[in-house]
């Protein structure tokens, strides 16, 4: 990485002309291709780097601005610095600076390249009010992560922000300036879901973010903003809440990590009333694939075939009569004996787990199919998370794709549970990586290949913890190519 300190330098263009345009190259090798909506000391730019062949997020910051905000000596050296210094999340969350250098009179801040969609374009679907919570929860995580290293990462207009393939938000314009602070911060994730839930932003901006896509949010006759719950009633009013007092900065909600564990409570929450929901409709048959013969919902598949053998065994002996046998006990009371053998009586000490996320996870930053991550863990085996297709197995360049589960606190993690209608899938559970980090990194705990149905991994994790990887080696294999598909993910052991 390299930061060129910037002195002097050319003037400012004269007013109402733009030197920078689609096409053009910048520092030699970044080449623009389109520009978002932002502030007026920043432009942020989707540009390709012609040297590594590989797309960047550009931010072009006015250094006029940067000496500006930050009346001590070396501003422009303290704004590389703390610009650099988002990066040391551990989340995943914030882009990656690659670079820092001078163009003119601007600081050209280079990041990696987040696929997706602006803020506003995810607004304007009216996302349901929980899968809001789920978008933003990881990146509060990824800024707590990054106040604890001392770091902000000025989340001041929604244009900053975007939003990944799995349905993610990422800070995908990384430029920290000096007037800036953590509970600004705070405020920045507040707006975000504010946004998120009812489409317009509630922060005074220094860019009009109306050009963004998001007009300014309805305000009281005391100036204050409208709760969201009082604008789409179906909004829950705890997560109403939480963008409310994170957007005034109130005792409760001051820090990031109140964020990230106030969201983390309503989602496991939502769980854990669908999952009663599910549970009361278990009487209700489960639809089958057309390719193969309905199942049972059973937790242990090979209870079928010994309850099978039980009474195959109890029809000869009944044919044989007596002769065969030195018991005076009732058949029943032999059946109960034998399924007691077969099936044990649980360890007491192991219940449920309630997950309170999925998300897709790979080394190679390109996860499969990262937006519907969450059905694997949605106390639904109706709906599912799938691998893509891959015409051969997995090799030494894919070696294998999963799903990061994080649990609202941390968890004493014993066994996991998967239903799939995808036998031969190898599955290994694994401690979590951190960020992005290989899987080499990672600790083994359980490992399995997947029957057709529920497939139990005694899992035991080294210590407490509250995130799992959930890691496929081996995929499906079948005529039309190499897939697998993960109908519900269950994990049993005690919280703390």
């Amino acid at each position: 990485m390299t930061a060129t300190p910037v002195s002097g330098g050319l003037p400012h263009s004269p007013q109402g002309r733009d030197p920078f345009a689609p096409g053009m190259l910048v520092a030699t090798r970044y080449r623009l291709l389109g520009r978002f909506a932002g502030p007026d000391w920043v432009q942020w730019w989707h540009a390709h780097d012609t040297e590594l062949c590989r797309d960047v997020a550009l931010s072009l910051v006015d250094s006029a601005h940067v000496r500006a905000t930050d009346t001590r000596p070396d501003p422009v050296a303290r704004f590389c610095r703390n610009t650099t210094g988002t990066s040391f999340s551990h989340e995943g969350r914030i882009a990656q600076v690659y670079d820092i250098a001078a163009v003119g009179d601007r600081i050209a801040v280079v990041a990696e390249w987040t696929p997706g969609w602006r803020v506003a374009d995810v607004a304007h679907t009216v996302p349901r009010p929980l899968d809001a919570a789920r978008t933003v929860r990881h990146l509060a995580a990824a800024t707590a992560d990054a106040h604890h290293f001392g770091a902000r990462i000025s989340l001041d207009h929604p244009n900053r922000v975007r939003i990944s393939h799995d349905g993610l938000a990422v800070l995908a314009f990384p430029a920290t300036l000096a007037d800036g602070s953590a509970a600004d911060d705070v405020a920045g994730l507040g707006a975000l879901l504010y946004a998120l839930l009812l489409g317009t932003w509630p922060l005074p901006s220094s860019g009009a973010t109306r050009a963004a896509g998001l007009p300014p949010a309805g305000r009281r006759g005391d100036g204050s903003v409208v709760p969201p719950h009082r604008v789409r009633p179906a909004i829950p009013r705890r997560l109403s809440d939480v963008a409310m007092n994170a957007i005034a900065r109130r005792p409760g909600m001051s820090t990031a990590q109140a964020v990230v564990d106030a969201l983390d409570r309503i989602l496991a929450d939502a769980r854990a009333r669908s999952a009663s929901a599910f549970a009361a409709t278990t009487k209700r048959a489960r639809p089958a694939p057309a390719n193969r013969a309905p199942r049972p919902n059973a937790p242990l598949p090979a209870l079928s075939g010994a309850l099978a053998l039980i009474v195959a065994l109890g029809a000869a002996g009944w044919a044989a009569g007596a002769t065969f046998s030195s018991s005076d006990a009732p058949p029943a009371a032999v059946a109960d004996s034998m399924l007691s053998q077969i099936a044990p009586v649980p360890d007491p000490r192991q219940a449920p787990l309630t997950p309170s996320s999925a998300a897709a996870y790979s080394p190679l930053r390109f996860p499969d199919n990262g937006a519907t991550a969450s059905l694997a863990v949605d106390a639904n085996p109706a709906t599912s998370w799938a691998t893509d297709r891959y015409p051969q197995q997995l090799s030494a360049t894919k070696q294998g794709m999963g799903l990061i589960v994080s649990f609202p606190g941390p968890v004493d993690l014993r066994t996991v549970w998967i239903d799939s209608p995808t036998p031969g899938t190898t599955v290994e559970i694994r401690t979590a990586p951190v960020a992005w980090a290989s899987i080499d990194r990672t600790q083994l705990i359980g490992s399995a290949t997947l029957g057709d149905g529920v497939t139990q991994i005694v899992a035991r994790t080294p210590a407490p913890t509250d995130r799992v990887l959930v890691w496929i080696s081996g995929l499906s294999g079948g005529e039309s190519g190499f897939q697998s598909r993960l109908s519900e993910i269950g994990f049993l052991g005690s919280g703390e």
